[in-house]
């Protein structure tokens, strides 16, 4: 075990016992990295798939080259509902802020690589296998409501996000209120989105974002 992980320990199982019992925090089903820093945990972690194991829910590790992991700190908010469905990697500078009343669902395999962040103010669901590369936003929400000067009707400012399954994000992307995404899609580098998407297997890219390939899928030499 590195000295790392060893360091990690006392601040993984404090999150832990936030949200499992005694018997279930000491698997460390929550690891957090010891710099992350602790907004809220008065929301809830649930597992529906596999039951309690450590490490189901990994937040602030990793080794992408380019970041500096020293000073690249982790920010962990949980006021709503996170639902684990199998093993989720956050990577280090990573922030996951789930707002009163939201709910996060991850699939099983979701990874982000570092400095992603997930902003949660409704829902937002991810299936199985996903990947999202370094400094992706992925937010269901602007913060802020708009009115109609002429009609009067105010336009919401939260709608769902839904990323379905070995769906790969790069890097810089923005996944924003209302994104669908099928299954087996690659969202393209800086990619802006804000729609609903319907062709499984695409290329998706651009801002703002439309298909650019059809019929492809994740090639692993």
């Amino acid at each position: 075990m590195t000295f790392e992980k060893l360091l990690s320990i006392p601040k993984s199982f404090w999150v832990s016992l936030h949200f499992f019992s005694f018997k279930d925090a000491i698997k460390l089903p929550v690891v957090v990295r010891y710099n992350t820093k602790i907004q809220s945990l008065k929301g809830a972690v649930i597992i529906k798939r596999g039951g309690v194991k450590t490490a189901m829910l990994r937040i602030g590790f990793g080794g992408v080259g380019i970041y500096d992991k020293k000073y690249s700190r982790t920010i962990l908010t949980i006021k709503g509902t996170v639902v684990l469905n199998g093993k989720v990697s956050l990577g280090h500078g990573s922030v996951l802020s789930v707002q009163k009343g939201a709910i996060v669902s991850f699939g099983d395999n979701f990874t982000n690589t570092a400095e992603g962040k997930i902003v949660c103010k409704k829902s937002i669901t991810f299936g199985d296998n996903v990947l999202t590369s370094w400094e992706t936003l992925i937010m269901d929400t602007d913060w802020h409501s708009i009115q109609n000067t002429i009609t009067g009707e105010i336009y919401p400012d939260t709608k769902e996000i839904i990323i379905g399954n070995n769906v790969w994000i790069g890097t810089r992307s923005v996944i924003l209120k209302g994104s669908v995404i099928p299954d087996g899609c690659i969202i393209g580098a800086n990619t802006l989105c804000s729609k609903y998407f319907s062709e499984t297997e695409s290329v998706i890219a651009g801002n703002p974002a439309r298909i650019c390939k059809s019929n492809v899928t994740l090639y692993y030499k």
